[in-house]
């Protein structure tokens, strides 16, 4: 007579961590229900969200807030080993690239929020803490999860010594366009705009040239830190820089979309040039 096979418990810690991220999604999906239904909750000017882009525009940011809980349970639960890498990675990547560089600029963040805001903001000004504190959170705890979900799942990566090979023309291509996308954010770090904006252009050229500087060497040392730099700043690349020219085509800065639309092109190349290189589960 065969036994029956028991499901792995849990660990209480990886509990905590995928309910206390869930919870970091709550005020963020409330303040995105009460706008797409015609609530006013943290609006001085309801106006604000009453175009059809708006409306677009909150169903879709509320939703990546929906899979944020997704990735959540399926980090910590057994059912999530069982679906099919590409679904897993893709998200959590472009999460990373969305929510890595808030985490990195949260003191500027911080102390741009800390100076008197203008009155005639169509928003309150505890929905910015709100929010931002929001993708703080979910940034810290949700890639802990991806982490402790990964370890388990993808432990050879780790231990594992990279396949041999090249970076390739992606890979050449890719570093190219990070070069592009460190020296267009300096730029812009210098120029107009909040601080919190500006703050967000350094970190991503920083994150651009250390992932360029990860591929260039990703064949000298250990494979996973390296990976984890490109990771993050393709990441940042490709998912900060999909929301920057969505934002750029609709709020009237086009004239950074060419250096965006290259930003994002080079971090897909360059995630798929590393992703080449992982080593073979033994």
């Amino acid at each position: 007579m065969t036994a029956a096979l028991s499901t792995p418990k849990i660990s209480s810690s990886r509990l905590i961590v995928c309910y206390t991220a869930i919870l970091g999604t709550l005020p963020y999906l409330t303040l995105k229900a009460s706008w797409v239904t015609g609530g006013d909750l943290g609006l001085r000017d309801p106006s604000f969200v009453d175009s059809k882009l708006m409306l677009f525009a909150n169903l879709l940011t509320g939703g990546m807030d929906v899979v944020a809980v997704v990735l959540a349970l399926a980090f910590t639960y057994s059912w999530g080993r069982r679906i099919p890498a590409p679904l897993v990675l893709f998200p959590i990547w472009i999460g990373t690239g969305l929510l890595a560089p808030i985490v990195l600029n949260l003191p500027v963040i911080v102390a741009d929020l800390a100076k008197p805001q203008l009155a005639e903001m169509p928003l309150e000004n505890w929905v910015w803490a709100v929010v931002y504190g929001g993708f703080a959170w979910q940034g810290v705890l949700l890639l802990t999860a991806f982490v402790l979900y990964a370890r388990d799942r993808w432990w050879f990566v780790v231990t594992g010594t990279v396949r041999p090979g090249t970076i390739g023309l992606a890979g050449k291509l890719g570093i190219a366009a990070a070069l592009v996308s460190a020296i267009g954010h300096s730029i812009w770090a210098f120029g107009s705009g909040g601080m919190s904006a500006r703050g967000q252009d350094v970190v991503i050229a920083l994150l651009s040239l250390l992932a360029a500087g990860a591929l260039a060497t990703v064949s000298r040392g250990r494979f996973w830190p390296r990976l984890v730099l490109v990771w993050t700043g393709a990441g940042a690349m490709a998912g900060s820089g999909a929301w920057a020219l969505f934002s750029a085509f609709t709020m009237g800065y086009a004239d950074r979309a060419p250096v965006l639309a290259v930003q994002v092109i080079g971090g897909v190349l360059m995630m798929t040039s590393i992703l080449r290189r992982l080593p073979h589960a033994a």
